[in-house]
């Protein structure tokens, strides 16, 4: 860790990053927020520089809800336009995306750290969270689900894939639409579901930790799922009191996995 004691967030939506803010003051930190949307847009590289580079920051957290912009209308500077040009002529993908975003933030000297290093205790912990447990069918679709999962995260198409729950079978996959999308285009299917929600191999974890949160299982609930599978110490869980509530009212087992499981 280095010496500095300012940490710089910039924010997306949602409330994370103010609970991200009070966690590092109470570590002793100073925590200087930019707020996407607010004081400045995703496409203002340069003026997201130059504010932490004025307030002397050396560390920096990306944190808090972003839909992935489009390009063509958004507010950028002349750093800015730069970057996008890039993206835009390779169409690149989300982890590609990152490592630019990353390139980008590094070359100017900064460190990009995760959330997860200043607060532990969002990730996921491995076992069932909750009182309600996979039976044995579901547990080997989970093993099927967990491998999909990880072949569509190499592919660098999606984090999460749907099981049938008594057989494995892969129903659908995390598109660019994300997760709960994902929930919402197999409702009307009427076979038990598993979401299964992994890292991607070569996820930038400071960057883009998998995340599940509320609104992921009033989907699940909705749209007739049994269980939600997430990876253990890679994956956020930032309301896990609230989410163990929701899954033992909806009946629905939520469980910490490794990829070592299967």
């Amino acid at each position: 860790m280095c010496a500095s004691q300012k940490v710089g967030i910039i924010a997306g939506g949602g409330d994370l990053p103010a609970r991200l803010g009070e966690a590092l003051s109470h570590q002793g930190y100073e925590p200087v927020i930019g707020r996407l949307g607010a004081d400045f847009s995703v496409g203002q590289a340069g003026k997201i520089i130059s504010f932490f580079k004025s307030q002397h920051v050396s560390r920096l957290v990306l944190v808090g809800s972003l839909s992935r912009p489009n390009w063509w209308t958004v507010r950028a500077d002349f750093r800015g336009l730069k970057i996008i040009s890039k993206l835009i002529l390779k169409s690149v993908g989300d982890d590609a995306l990152l490592k630019v975003i990353r390139r980008e933030l590094e070359s100017e000297g900064f460190e990009i750290c995760g959330v997860h290093e200043f607060m532990p205790e969002l990730l996921c912990p491995a076992g069932v969270l909750g009182s309600f447990q996979p039976d044995k069918n579901a547990e080997q679709a989970i093993v099927h689900g967990i491998r999909a999962a990880k072949q569509h995260g190499q592919d660098d198409l999606g984090q999460a894939v749907v099981v049938d729950a008594r057989s494995g079978k892969v129903i659908a996959k995390e598109t660019c639409s994300g997760t709960d999308a994902l929930i919402r285009s197999v409702r009307e299917s009427d076979v038990p579901k598993i979401l299964v929600k992994m890292s991607k191999p070569q996820q930038d974890m400071a960057l883009d930790m998998p995340t599940i949160g509320t609104r992921t299982i009033e989907e699940a609930r909705k749209s007739g799922f049994i269980g939600i599978v997430a990876e253990a110490g890679a994956t956020l869980v930032p309301e896990q009191d609230k989410i163990i509530d929701l899954c033992n009212r909806y009946e629905i087992f939520f469980k910490g996995v490794s990829a070592d499981d299967i």
